[in-house]
Protein backbone atom coordinates (compact mmCIF):
# COMPACT_ATOMS: atom_id res chain seq x y z
CA UNK A 1 0.00 0.00 0.00
CA UNK A 2 0.82 4.02 -0.30
CA UNK A 3 0.26 6.17 1.99
CA UNK A 4 1.48 9.84 2.82
CA UNK A 5 1.42 12.43 5.49
CA UNK A 6 0.02 15.80 5.01
CA UNK A 7 0.06 18.93 6.95
CA UNK A 8 -2.97 21.38 6.53
CA UNK A 9 -3.39 24.65 7.53
CA UNK A 10 -6.58 25.84 8.92
CA UNK A 11 -9.52 26.08 6.20
CA UNK A 12 -6.93 24.28 3.78
CA UNK A 13 -8.97 21.69 1.38
CA UNK A 14 -7.57 18.23 -0.37
CA UNK A 15 -9.61 15.88 -1.96
CA UNK A 16 -9.27 12.59 -3.20
CA UNK A 17 -10.92 11.52 -6.70
CA UNK A 18 -11.47 8.28 -6.02
CA UNK A 19 -11.51 6.89 -2.64
CA UNK A 20 -12.82 3.83 -2.61
CA UNK A 21 -11.22 1.57 -0.17
CA UNK A 22 -8.44 4.77 1.23
CA UNK A 23 -8.02 5.37 4.89
CA UNK A 24 -7.94 8.71 6.28
CA UNK A 25 -6.26 9.68 9.77
CA UNK A 26 -5.68 12.43 11.94
CA UNK A 27 -2.79 12.74 13.25
CA UNK A 28 -2.89 16.29 14.60
CA UNK A 29 -5.71 18.89 14.35
CA UNK A 30 -9.18 18.08 13.12
CA UNK A 31 -10.49 17.35 9.56
CA UNK A 32 -13.78 17.75 7.85
CA UNK A 33 -14.34 14.65 5.54
CA UNK A 34 -17.11 14.12 3.15
CA UNK A 35 -18.09 12.19 0.56
CA UNK A 36 -19.82 13.43 -3.05
CA UNK A 37 -23.63 12.39 -2.50
CA UNK A 38 -23.35 10.76 0.86
CA UNK A 39 -24.84 12.39 2.95
CA UNK A 40 -22.41 11.85 5.94
CA UNK A 41 -20.14 14.45 7.56
CA UNK A 42 -17.49 13.05 9.27
CA UNK A 43 -15.63 14.99 11.70
CA UNK A 44 -11.49 13.74 12.26
CA UNK A 45 -9.79 14.42 15.58
CA UNK A 46 -6.48 13.06 16.44
CA UNK A 47 -5.85 9.27 16.10
CA UNK A 48 -9.26 8.79 14.73
CA UNK A 49 -9.42 7.62 11.15
CA UNK A 50 -11.90 6.97 8.45
CA UNK A 51 -11.87 4.39 5.61
CA UNK A 52 -13.95 5.23 2.63
CA UNK A 53 -16.18 2.21 0.29
CA UNK A 54 -17.35 3.31 -3.08
CA UNK A 55 -15.83 5.53 -6.13
CA UNK A 56 -16.31 8.77 -4.74
CA UNK A 57 -14.27 12.07 -4.39
CA UNK A 58 -13.63 12.74 -1.39
CA UNK A 59 -13.02 16.35 0.20
CA UNK A 60 -11.61 17.28 3.38
CA UNK A 61 -10.77 20.59 5.43
CA UNK A 62 -8.66 21.24 7.95
CA UNK A 63 -10.94 23.13 10.54
CA UNK A 64 -7.40 23.91 12.17
CA UNK A 65 -3.89 23.71 11.56
CA UNK A 66 -3.83 19.44 11.08
CA UNK A 67 -1.59 16.49 9.89
CA UNK A 68 -3.37 13.48 8.20
CA UNK A 69 -2.10 10.51 6.61
CA UNK A 70 -3.50 9.32 3.40
CA UNK A 71 -3.53 5.59 2.68
CA UNK A 72 -4.45 3.51 -0.09
CA UNK A 73 -5.98 0.24 0.21
CA UNK A 74 -4.02 -2.79 -0.45
CA UNK A 75 -4.78 -4.50 -4.03
CA UNK A 76 -6.87 -7.14 -4.34
CA UNK A 77 -4.66 -10.75 -4.56
CA UNK A 78 -5.74 -10.91 -8.01
CA UNK A 79 -4.95 -7.26 -9.06
CA UNK A 80 -1.14 -8.10 -8.00
CA UNK A 81 -1.33 -11.77 -9.65
CA UNK A 82 -2.61 -9.48 -13.43
CA UNK A 83 -0.25 -6.46 -12.83
CA UNK A 84 2.60 -9.83 -12.25
CA UNK A 85 1.68 -11.57 -15.62
CA UNK A 86 1.28 -8.45 -17.34
CA UNK A 87 4.97 -7.70 -17.02
CA UNK A 88 6.18 -11.03 -17.95
CA UNK A 89 7.03 -11.45 -21.88
CA UNK A 90 4.10 -13.68 -23.15
CA UNK A 91 5.36 -17.66 -24.33
CA UNK A 92 2.52 -17.33 -26.72
CA UNK A 93 1.01 -14.55 -29.18
CA UNK A 94 -2.05 -14.57 -31.84
CA UNK A 95 -0.42 -13.55 -35.49
CA UNK A 96 -1.48 -10.57 -36.34
CA UNK A 97 -4.63 -10.46 -38.11
CA UNK A 98 -4.45 -9.76 -41.62
CA UNK A 99 -7.44 -7.74 -43.09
Amino acid sequence: SSRFDLSLARKALFSVDDAAGVTVTCNRGSVWLTLDNDPRDVVLEPGESFTASGHRRAVIYALEDSCIRVREAQPAPVAQLVRKAARRPAFFSWPAAQF
